[in-house]
C-alpha cells in the first residue's frame, strides 16, 4: 500500500507539471493572493524578463512547500502505523482536513478588501495538538479537496485544476510558513496544559512567525517580479499582520483546548458555528455595500454619457483620487470617501443643458456661468443620500481653490480647503488638462505637471500637488482603470 501511494503521488504530480507547462500562470491581476493573510498591494506592469522571475520564483516556493510536505510525510508516517500509541489519529486527521476545507471555502471578511483565512485556526489547533508536521500533511491534503466560488458566476472549480501554478505556489507558502512557525513548538515543547500563559506565548510566536514568513514570501513575489520595493510593500502590508494574529491565536487555543475534551467533535461543531454566522452576516453586508459602489459608478458613466467629451473622466478621477488618498496614508475610510466623491463629483451635470455640456466651441461667458452651478447641485443630489462630509465636501468644493478662489464663491478661508476636496481637484485638473477637447488638443503629462507645479500654492493644494507628482508616472500608465473602480 505503500508503495502504491508513492506511485498515485508520482503520477499526480506529473499530471499537474504537464497543467502547469500548458497553462499561464497570472491570475485577473497577474497577482497570486497568499491564503493565511491577503495583502493590499500597488502592483506595476510586468515585462517579459519579469514574468520568466515570477516562474523560476514561484516553482521555487513550490519544490520548497513540496520538500516541506515530503519530509512532514516522513516524520508522522509512524502514527497512521497499527499499534501506534495515537490510536485515534485517523478520526483525528479526518476532522482537522474537513476544518481546513470549510474554514478554506469560506473566509471571514472584516474588510471590503480584506479576508482573514480562519483556516488559520485548524492549523494552530493542529500544531498545538499533534505537532507542526501534521499540521503541515494535513494541510497540504485539505488542498486536494478544496472547491473555490467564482464570485461572477457563482459556479464553483477546483482551484488545482483551473489554476494549478496558482494554487501550488499558495499551498507551497503557506506549507512552509507552518514549518518556519513550528520551530518554537518543537524547540520548546508544547505544554500539556494548553490553557496556560507559556502555551498562549507559544501559540503567538507561532502564529507571528507562521504569518510573516507567509506575508513575506507573498511580498517577494511582487519584488521578483518587478511590481514594487520590498519594503514599501512591507510598510504597507505589515498592519495587517496584527488583525490577524489578535484574532487567530485564541481561537486556535480554544480550538485546541476542545479538541483534547471528550466528546469534542460535538464541541467541535458549536464552536464552528458562530464563526460561520458571523461570516455570513458580515458577508451579506459587504455584498450590500457593494451593490451601493456599483450603483454610484452606474450614476458616474450615466454622467460621462451625458457629457460626450468627457467620457470615462469620473473613472479616471476617481483612480488617481484614491491613489493619492493611499500615498497619504490616509485611514481605509477616508480613502473609499475620496473615491466615493471622484465618482459622484459631476453628478451635479444632470441638471445642465445638453447643449452647453456637449458644445464642439469655447464656453461663453453666460454659459460657462450655468457650468459654474454644478458643484452646488451636485451637493443638492447626493444630500438625500446621507454621505460623509468628506464626501460632501468634495463634490461641492472640488472647484474652489486653495486661495480660496474658483467656484462656488462661498467656501473656505484660503489655505483651509478640505483634505478630500484638494485631492479630487488635482485630480480632475490633471485629467482635464491632458484629455482632448474638440477646441484644443490634451496636453502632454509633462506639460500637466509643469502647469500644475506653477499653481501650487494657488489654485491647488501643494502638499497634494507633490504627492501626486510623484506618484503621476505610474498613475498615467492606467488612463482607463475600469475594473477597480466595478
Amino acid at each position: 500500500m505503500r508503495h502504491l501511494g508513492y506511485i498515485y503521488i508520482g503520477i499526480y504530480l506529473y499530471k499537474v507539471y504537464r497543467n502547469l507547462r500548458r497553462r499561464p500562470a497570472a491570475s485577473k491581476n497577474g497577482a497570486f493572493c497568499a491564503g493565511l493573510c491577503v495583502a493590499q498591494t500597488c502592483a506595476g506592469r510586468k515585462t517579459a524578463m519579469d514574468e520568466k522571475k515570477l516562474r523560476v520564483y514561484t516553482t521555487a516556493v513550490s519544490i520548497a512547500g513540496l520538500s516541506v510536505f515530503l519530509l512532514s510525510l516522513w516524520e508522522v508516517y509512524p502514527y497512521y502505523l497499527p499499534g501506534s500509541s495515537r490510536g485515534d489519529i485517523w478520526s483525528y486527521s479526518l476532522m482537522m482536513v474537513l476544518l481546513m476545507v470549510v474554514c478554506r471555502m469560506l473566509p471571514i471578511y472584516f474588510a471590503e478588501d480584506k479576508t482573514l483565512e480562519i483556516s488559520f485556526v485548524p492549523v494552530l489547533a493542529c500544531a498545538i495538538t499533534g505537532g507542526a508536521p501534521l499540521a503541515v500533511v494535513l494541510f497540504g491534503v485539505s488542498t486536494l479537496f478544496t472547491v473555490m466560488q467564482n464570485p461572477a458566476t457563482k459556479h464553483y472549480y477546483w482551484p488545482l485544476a483551473r489554476e494549478p501554478r496558482k494554487e501550488l505556489f499558495n499551498t507551497g507558502n503557506i506549507l512552509v510558513s507552518i514549518s518556519a512557525g513550528g520551530l518554537p513548538l518543537l524547540l520548546a515543547g508544547m505544554p500539556d496544559n494548553l490553557a496556560s500563559l507559556p502555551a498562549l506565548g507559544l501559540s503567538l510566536l507561532f502564529a507571528a512567525l507562521c504569518i510573516l514568513v507567509n506575508l513575506t514570501l507573498f511580498i517577494l513575489y511582487y519584488q521578483v517580479g518587478g511590481m514594487g520595493q520590498f519594503g514599501t510593500l512591507m510598510r504597507q502590508n505589515i498592519g495587517g499582520l496584527l488583525p490577524n494574529i489578535i484574532a487567530t491565536v485564541p481561537l486556535g487555543l480554544l480550538l485546541g483546548i476542545v479538541i483534547n475534551m471528550p466528546n469534542s467533535y460535538f464541541y467541535i461543531v458549536l464552536f464552528m458555528a458562530p464563526l460561520m454566522l458571523a461570516r455570513y452576516s458580515f458577508k451579506l453586508y459587504l455584498d450590500s455595500k457593494s451593490m451601493h459602489m456599483r450603483t454610484i459608478a452606474a450614476l458616474s458613466m450615466a454622467v460621462d454619457a451625458k457629457d460626450h467629451y468627457t467620457q470615462g473622466h469620473s473613472r479616471r478621477v476617481a483612480y488617481y483620487s484614491e491613489a493619492i488618498a493611499r500615498a497619504m496614508h490616509k485611514s481605509p475610510s477616508f480613502v473609499a470617501d475620496v473615491k466615493t466623491a471622484a465618482l459622484l463629483h459631476d453628478v451635479g451635470k444632470i441638471g445642465i443643458d445638453d447643449a452647453v455640456l456637449n458644445k464642439p466651441a469655447a464656453l461663453t461667458a453666460e454659459e460657462f456661468e450655468l457650468i459654474q452651478q454644478h458643484p452646488v447641485m451636485g451637493r443638492k443630489i447626493i444630500d438625500s443620500i446621507r454621505f460623509s462630509d468628506t464626501v460632501n465636501d468634495a463634490v461641492l468644493y472640488h472647484h474652489h481653490r486653495y486661495d480660496a478662489k474658483g467656484y462656488p464663491a462661498e467656501g473656505p478661508a484660503p489655505g483651509e480647503l478640505p483634505l478630500s476636496a484638494a485631492i479630487l481637484a488635482v485630480a480632475d485638473t490633471f485629467d482635464a488638462m491632458t484629455s482632448d477637447r474638440p477646441y484644443r488638443n490634451g496636453m502632454s503629462r509633462e506639460q500637466a505637471l509643469a502647469v500644475m507645479q506653477e499653481v501650487a500654492g494657488s489654485q491647488l493644494d501643494p502638499k497634494v500637488v507633490e504627492v501626486f507628482i510623484s506618484l503621476a508616472p505610474e498613475l498615467d500608465a492606467a488612463r482607463e482603470p475600469e475594473e477597480s473602480l466595478l
